[in-house]
């Protein structure tokens, strides 16, 4: 899974036993007699603790009934099998932090939450013949057989087909063209460190066949047509046709929204998806051109902005030119009311001012159609 992007939920927010989410009232440390308690009961020992994709915490509920069954007070857990943890392939289908929605989550309402079934998570397994319940005798040392008691033999009791495990072998796995370009795009790597890159796998047998080494001279050739160059920009003259060849076919511009910022050098314009499902998608850029009135006006025009009508993401300094407001120090700066910044004896005790309704053009301090 790629490590430039992070899950939309931190991992410890949910329980390594029962896989629930876990309020900050109702959070534990992975202790020592934690561990011993987990071997005891499950026949596994707890591990993933060293990993990035894995909870580092437990919830009350399960130490409490964990404690309550070694003190032969509570006969057992309602599962056999704890939550078993896999590192996920990617975050839009196979990421359980980011499948679940968290937001407005509470005390009261955290039961209704619906946990998916992935194969990065497998939710636990309820008590039944094939999974009887243990007997308490004593407490395991966790530090002793550590080959005879591997986190592995929790996975064995989900009952998967052979083909589900994948065996060791001594052979070095080769790459395919899948795999060898998401290692240049973790590695943030050029075209000419890229193909080096390729070409030294390749040397040492671990390229799949019909893995290309000049894949990366044109990488860019299927997507050079939606692109035009004019006045100083390049933008996308076809974003439909853009996403759609991304793999992106149902396009609804009410997902989208459009962020435009310059830097010292570049001007660039990209849509960023409401669900951070999708990467940045870039439809314009420039390294002539300014953050103007005009610039902007270009940059909405080329890429058919109103056709579209995408939410717009921007600086105060570019809300400044999408209303068409002057620059510098104005008498009506603000886009919300009527502040006028040389009243300042009014600054200090003055708290309501008139709301601005409308941008006129000539009317206070607005130079320019708005856009």
């Amino acid at each position: 899974m790629s490590s430039r992007r992070q899950c939309l939920n931190n991992p410890d927010r949910f329980c390594y036993i029962c896989g629930e989410v876990c309020l900050d009232s109702f959070k534990r440390k992975i202790t020592d007699f934690v561990k011993k308690l987990y071997l005891a009961y499950f026949g596994c020992k707890l591990g993933d603790q060293d990993k990035e994709w894995a909870p580092h915490i437990v919830c009350v509920s399960c130490i409490t009934q964990l404690r309550e069954w070694s003190k032969a007070k509570k006969k057992n857990l309602s599962f056999g099998v704890p939550m078993v943890w896999r590192e996920p392939k990617n975050h839009s289908d196979d990421c359980y932090f980011c499948a679940i929605n968290l937001i407005g989550i509470n005390r009261k309402n955290r039961k209704t939450l619906t946990y998916p079934k992935l194969d990065s998570a497998i939710r636990p397994v309820p008590h039944s013949e094939d999974v009887p319940v243990p007997v308490f005798e004593s407490f395991p040392d966790v530090t002793d057989d550590e080959s005879a008691t591997e986190q592995s033999q929790c996975d064995g009791l989900h009952n998967y087909d052979d083909r589900d495990f994948e065996g060791t072998t001594s052979q070095p796995k080769q790459f395919n063209q899948g795999e060898l370009n998401d290692l240049v795009r973790d590695l943030n790597l050029p075209k000419k460190s890229a193909e080096l890159l390729a070409s030294r796998l390749s040397e040492k047998n671990l390229l799949q066949s019909g893995t290309t080494i000049s894949f990366y001279r044109t990488r860019d050739s299927e997507f050079v047509s939606f692109f035009s160059e004019k006045d100083g920009l390049v933008y996308c003259n076809d974003i439909v046709g853009l996403l759609d060849k991304l793999g992106i076919s149902n396009y609804s511009p009410q997902e989208w929204r459009l962020f435009m910022d310059s830097s010292k050098y570049s001007l660039k314009v990209v849509l960023l998806h409401n669900g951070n499902k999708y990467g940045s998608i870039p439809v314009a850029h420039s390294t002539k051109l300014k953050e103007t009135y005009e610039t902007v006006k270009l940059v909405l025009l080329k890429i058919n902005y109103h056709k579209h009508g995408w939410q717009i993401c921007v600086d105060l300094k570019m809300v400044n030119f999408l209303l068409g407001q002057q620059g510098g120090f104005t008498k009506y700066p603000c886009f919300l009311c009527h502040w006028d910044s040389r009243a300042r004896e009014e600054h200090w005790v003055r708290k309501e001012w008139p709301k601005r309704t409308h941008m006129t053009v000539g009317e206070k301090n607005v130079i320019a159609e708005p856009l």
